[in-house]
Order: structure tokens, then sequence, then C-alpha cells
């Protein structure tokens, strides 16, 4: 009996008008979009590549430890994520690149590279965008009437006076509905993923086939959840076109208004203070090791570390930023060779103080971060969850590994980095050597071994686990609005 009305369904839902409508906009926005995007990739992954090689040569260029400090500063540069090609997140626009220095505690990413303006007009329209908007007005448009339309037309109380069980006739419907969405979805995403491996720069490991599956998985039951809506409110009225302007307004409410009322509500309610007050604080204690090195070079009778040496050729080129502090120092021909093991003392004191400096700056910039705009994204996250629309766009992009959440652990490996660099320059005792300021002396100088920045991907079960909140609303809410839709239909007049 059920797949009889499966059957009969699918026939009619396959020779309507919106099946075909259904197929052509789901091939020509999944398929474009999915080739737009892809070029868009390759662009990001060859800029990528080029500031890893640029980042090189400067390493190759130096030739004084001390010039690490603030010339040729290191580059830590994130590879922009395969699967944005499916949900571009934040992927694009928190920035890709970070400097890490011994004087400064990474904060903020810049960008590197230029984009294509034309594919910028596709920024924000993506496989997730399309399901997310596209596809559950679709959804919508395919159960709005499934049981109103057939009541006006009486046909209703025929099927059911030929002994089919009101819960079976629900779940055919809901059965018969899903497979006519998903057909066309499904080979739309098929060519889609076709058009992707022609590109010679992507190539999908199996933990990126996983993903990809668990994304659709999420989309489909983020449409299963619209249709079920559809179904429910068709179940509540008994005319298709009062239906249709409640489905409307549903989905006008959770896919287009509340996402974007969100964010206005939060910046009123939440607003960013000042960080004035916190540059202070940081001024202040930079102030603080200026002194302290001035007291413990006056303490060895000194107002420079090379004074004693009688260096030529001197250069110091030295910065204090609100929240970071460098110094490149260059000096060669020591008439007084016996002031340098001084030198090295004292620069090996003031280094150390200097990245010791950092650390307690990074917490006061912590301090201000993690009270403003990381609050505010977190609580504007939150709130947003009251649309199902929010809450698939954010599992979507956890699983693509461009949310928020994945950027805020490249920020973290990379102050990771910089501690891993600062405990080489102290193991190796590189503060307090002679090549931090002049190459005078045969010391042993090899750049290879200095520790390079390497991005860790998260893995599908730590990206599953971070999902896992979203995926069970999406879960929950759709055996919430089928057990409305089965009880509504019990006690539906069919007459």
């Amino acid at each position: 009996m059920l797949w009889t009305i499966v059957r009969r369904e699918i026939t009619a839902n396959i020779l309507s008008f919106r099946f075909l409508m259904g197929l052509l906009i789901y091939f020509s926005l999944i398929v474009t979009n999915i080739f737009v995007l892809t070029r868009g990739y390759e662009d990001r992954l060859q800029s990528y590549q080029t500031a890893v090689r640029e980042n090189e040569d400067k390493i190759s260029q130096v030739e004084k430890y001390s010039e690490y400090g603030l010339t040729h500063m290191l580059k830590c540069d994130r590879k922009p994520k395969l699967l944005s090609i499916f949900n571009e997140g934040v992927d694009k626009r928190k920035g890709n690149t970070v400097t890490v220095a011994h004087g400064y505690v990474p904060a903020v990413a810049e960008q590197h590279g230029s984009d294509n303006p034309y594919l910028n007009i596709f920024a924000s329209i993506d496989f997730t965008v399309i399901c997310q908007v596209v596809m559950s007005l679709l959804a919508l448009l395919f159960s709005y009437d499934a049981i109103s339309r057939e009541k006006e037309a009486g046909t209703l109380g025929l099927t059911l006076s030929c002994a089919v069980p009101r819960p079976t006739l629900l779940l055919g419907k809901y059965i018969a509905g899903m497979a006519s969405i998903s057909l066309p979805l499904i080979a739309s995403f098929v060519a889609g993923l076709l058009v992707i491996q022609f590109s010679p720069y992507v190539s999908f490991s199996g933990s990126d086939w996983g993903r990809i599956l668990l994304i659709f998985l999420v989309s489909m039951l983020y449409v299963s959840l619209f249709f079920l809506i559809g179904l429910f409110l068709s179940t509540r009225t008994d005319r298709p076109s009062i239906t249709l302007m409640f489905s409307m307004c549903v989905w006008v409410l959770f896919v287009l208004i509340v996402p974007n009322l969100t964010v206005l509500l939060v910046e009123h309610a939440s607003p960013i203070q000042s960080e004035e007050p916190y540059k202070e604080q940081a001024g202040d204690q930079w102030k603080q090791y200026e002194a302290e090195v001035k007291d413990y070079l006056q303490k060895r009778g000194v107002e420079n570390p090379l004074d004693l040496a009688n260096p030529s050729g001197v250069g110091v080129r030295s910065g204090v930023n609100d929240y970071d502090s460098g110094e490149t120092v260059s000096a060669s021909g020591f008439p007084n060779e016996e002031g340098l093991p001084l030198a090295q003392e004292c620069y090996g004191f003031k280094e150390n103080l200097r990245a010791q400096y950092a650390d307690r700056i990074w917490q006061i910039r912590k301090e201000y971060l993690d009270q403003n705009p990381n609050r505010q994204s977190v609580l504007a996250l939150n709130i947003s969850r009251i649309s199902p629309a929010a809450v698939y766009y954010n599992a979507a992009a956890i699983l693509a590994e461009t949310d928020l959440g994945s950027f805020w652990q490249f920020m973290e490996q990379t102050r990771q980095y910089r501690r891993e660099r600062v405990e080489y320059l102290r193991d190796k005792k590189i503060f307090s050597s002679r090549r931090w300021f002049t190459t005078e002396f045969e010391e042993p100088f090899d750049l290879s071994s200095i520790p390079r920045f390497k991005e860790r991907s998260e893995g599908i079960g730590g990206s599953l686990q971070r999902a896992s909140l979203d995926i069970m609303v999406l879960a929950v809410l759709n055996i919430l609005f089928f057990m409305g839709a089965f009880i509504s239909f019990l006690r539906y007049d069919v007459i």
C-alpha cells in the first residue's frame, strides 16, 4: 500500500511543471557556481603558493638573526580550504597571512594576493547558499498543497475511503516528495563534482569525500525540514492558497529576516567597545620594557650594548606599534673585540625580555578580542540558531572547515608556532650570539633548521563533533514537524 502511494506521488511530481523547473534551477545554479568557485579556488591556491615562495625567498636573504625581529619577519600563510568550493564561509573574508616575530603575538590575519573582480560577484553564492535559499523554497512549493489540494479537489476523502490508513498516506507523500526533490539535486550535484574533476589543482582525499558526503546529507536534512514545514501547514488549512501564503511567510522569516536581523540586534545589544584603553595598557607595558632595558644597561655602564666594542657601520632600526615591538641591528668592524661578550649578553637579556613582554601584551589584546569582536561573533551565531537556515549553514561551514572556529584554530596554531620559534631561539642561544648583530664572524648560520609553519587540518571526527549540535537541531526539528503533521492529519477533516 505504501509503495503504491509513493509511486503514484512520484509519477505525479515528475510530470508536474514544478519538477521541470526544479531540475533546471538546480542544474543551472549548482553546476555554474561550482565551476566559478573552482576557478576562484585555483586563483587563491596559486596566490598561496606564491606567498609561500616569497616568504622562503625573504628567509634566504637574511644575513643576521636580528633581521627576524623587524625587517624580515616570518609569515604564516593559510592554505585555502578545498571544500570552500561548496561552502565559502569566512575562508575568503578573515585573511590568510599572519606575521610572526618574537616581539609580537599574532592576533589578526591580513589578505595576500588579489581576487578576480568577476569572481567576487559570486562571492556569497555557493552550494550551501543555494540549498539554504532556493532549495528550501522549492521544498515548500512541493509540499504546501500535498493535503489541502487533494481536499479541495475532493480526492482526499475518496483515497481514505479505500481503507488507506492516514499515517500510510502521509508517510507516502513525504517519501515521494523527498525522492522527487532529491533526484534533480543528486543529478546536479554529481554533475558539479564532474566539473571539479577537470581542474588540475583539485584532488579529493578520502577525508574530503567523507566531508562532501556529510555536507550533502546535512543539506538533505535541511531540505527535509522545509518539506515537512509545508506538509504540516498543509494539514492545518483547507485551501492551498492559504497554505502558500503561510508557507511564504515562514520562509521569508526564517531564511531572510532572522539571519540578517540577528547581526543588527547583536551590534546594538552588544556594541564593540573602544580599543584605545587596551592600546594604552600595551603602550605602558612597552614603556616598562624600555625602562627595564635601560636600567639593565646602566648597571653595566653602557647606554648601548655595542658601545664598548666601538663598532663601525652601525645601523639600528627599531619600531614599537600598539601591540608589537622589534629591532634590527647591524654592525661591522670592532676595534675593541673585548666588548663583544658584553654586547652579546645585553642582547640576550634584551630580546628574551622583549618576547616575555610580547606575551604579556597578548593577554591584554586577548582580553579585548574575547570581550568584544569574538564575543559578538559567538553571540550572533548562537542567536541566529533561531533560524534553521543559519543552523544549516553553520553545520555545513564546520564540515567544510570554512567556519569561524576553523579560522580561530588557524590563529591559535600561528601562536603555537611563535612559541616554538621563540623556544628554538632560546635553546640555540641565538639572542646572545654574535650573528644576531653582525656577519663579521664565522658562526653557524643554518637557516634551514629554523622551524617552519605548517597548518594542521582538523580531523573529520573533530569537525563532526563541533557540528553535532547544529545537526541535532535540524534532526529534532524534522521529528517535531513530522509529528505535528502526523497529529494534525489524524484530526484533519477530509470533507
